[in-house]
């Protein structure tokens, strides 16, 4: 079975917004923080996660979700569809205020224009999307479609003469009485760097909504950003803390990667018609997902030192990422069958790990290279070094290989300091902190990216509590990063692991 089985195995779409609802359903993980983002009694919730998290998914998975409902109205859209140059907005705003207002007729706007959609009405002039300050007084405490839908109605009176048209778009009209309007923004920050105009257009959103969603009955809101740009704006906005208790991180802990993993494979177990599909009796569940996942995988790998299950070393080698681990299995199931192998081995991970972190990089270039146009030669400095190092060690590179030969420019900044250019690579996390807390057998520890601990790095006068710095294991093999020896790390004073 298993080998019959690894040959048709199709792990399936790196993109779950890219598939109908069904395939979506059969093989999403609905971790416990989303229950908030379902809840009706929830207004306001924000979704912060990295790139390959499943932030898209999520909402794809929300809107397939409230459109069964019948009083729902479900837009969803992405970040680039709400800029000003959608709408032909060009007065000039500079205020907090003034953004603020701008973005509440925006929101509105995108609302007015699937309401559009919906009667099959095309208007020809992007000013009759658009709300006034006034009428916009004149939504609170009301429900949002409902005025909109009283303004289109004014709006068709107007116009001229083709009565039969007009006639039938107020029927329609009569018919469209939504109770609920979801919005989904995705990427909200698709194109965020660290400016202060930028800060000023992204945090002014949060209060727009906050005070949209106070005035109007009716209105949900759920957006999506980097989970690395909230740390930043949060700082920049004091308003902002009336906000974070709407945030959530979409973290991959080991246990859900074991789901996503099972899902993937046991749907398509389904679709096969293979047998053993069920769970026993007595057998528990994370023994049922163990028995699935070794259809096409070794149970256990070879891990540092000790055997661990596959589930978690794919877990720490796609960065917590299901994206990235489903392109992971993708390749080591190539691998595997070309070496006419039954299951996934280690020796397949080890195959293609150089080709795996080639591809990691180039992701995490195309991510941020508009923050730093010559990324890649930061990232390169690093060919060959060791993968563990002290702050001064990271700090001596950068100097030595990028200072010394390189004009950086780290959004529209020319960084001409150690601490700044490592304190980019932290919060793109190409590089990870790492507390050797030791334990009663020696060889605890613990790991720290930007979104737990943002200010590592940022102080010339503190020593970040004397963290190692750790390349991420992904991208490793791509950069030859070397694996220290015992003595090496016996000269650093690091212990075993």
């Amino acid at each position: 079975m298993a080998e019959n089985f690894l040959k048709v195995m199709d792990f399936g779409n790196e993109a779950g917004d890219d598939v109908d609802s069904e395939e979506l359903e059969s093989y999403f993980v609905k971790q416990e923080l989303f229950k908030d983002f379902e809840n009706p009694r929830c207004k306001f919730q924000i979704a912060l996660a990295k790139k390959g998290v499943g932030k898209s998914a999520l909402l794809q998975w929300l809107a397939d979700n409230f459109s069964k409902a019948e009083d729902a109205l479900v837009i969803k859209c992405r970040g680039a569809d709400i800029t000003r140059s959608c709408f032909n907005l060009s007065n000039k705003i500079e205020n907090p205020n003034e953004y603020i207002r701008d973005w509440m007729t925006r929101i509105c706007a995108i609302i007015n224009r699937k309401i559009a959609q919906k009667i099959g009405f095309a208007g020809t002039d992007d000013k009759i999307t658009l709300v006034e300050d006034a009428e916009l007084n004149g939504f609170k405490d009301k429900n949002l479609v409902g005025c909109l839908i009283s303004r289109f109605t004014k709006l068709l009176d107007k116009i001229a003469p083709e009565k039969k048209d007009v006639k039938n778009h107020h029927e329609i009209l009569k018919r469209l009485k939504y109770q609920k309007v979801y919005l989904l923004i995705d990427d909200l920050d698709a194109t965020f760097q660290n400016t202060e105009r930028e800060r000023l257009e992204v945090s002014t959103f949060f209060s727009a909504c906050r005070y949209l969603l106070q005035d109007i009955a009716g209105l949900y809101v759920r957006v999506t950003l980097r989970s690395d740009v909230w740390p930043i704006i949060r700082k920049y906005d004091e308003s902002l803390d009336k906000v974070e208790q709407y945030t959530k991180e979409i973290v991959w802990e080991q246990n859900d990667f074991r789901e996503f993993l099972f899902k993937r494979i046991h749907a398509q177990l389904i679709k096969g018609s293979f047998s053993n599909l069920c769970k026993t009796d007595g057998e528990l569940e994370e023994e049922f997902h163990e028995r699935i996942i070794s259809t096409i995988f070794e149970r256990k790998l070879h891990w540092g030192k000790k055997d661990s299950w596959t589930h978690n070393v794919i877990h720490t080698l796609s960065y917590k990422r299901p994206r990235w681990g489903i392109q992971l299995c993708k390749l080591a199931q190539k691998n595997c069958l070309r070496d006419r192998r039954s299951k996934i081995c280690k020796v397949d991970i080890d195959a293609v790990w150089g080709e795996y972190g080639s591809k990691r990089i180039k992701d995490l270039v195309s991510e941020h290279k508009h923050q730093c146009a010559n990324l890649v030669e930061l990232l390169n400095a690093f060919r060959g070094e060791d993968r563990r190092l002290t702050r001064d060690e990271l700090l001596s590179i950068i100097k030595n290989k990028i200072i010394n030969h390189l004009d950086t420019f780290i959004e529209g900044k020319n960084q001409n300091g150690p601490i700044e250019i490592a304190h980019f690579l932290f919060r793109i996390g190409f590089i990870v902190a790492r507390s050797e807390a030791e334990d009663e057998v020696g060889d605890g520890y613990g790991h720290y990216d930007f979104e737990s601990q943002s200010d590592f790095l940022c102080d010339r006068t503190s020593n970040d509590f004397n963290v190692l710095w750790e390349i991420h294991p992904c991208y490793r093999q791509a950069l030859d990063i070397k694996k220290m020896n015992k003595s090496q790390r016996a000269k650093k004073g690091i212990p075993a692991y």
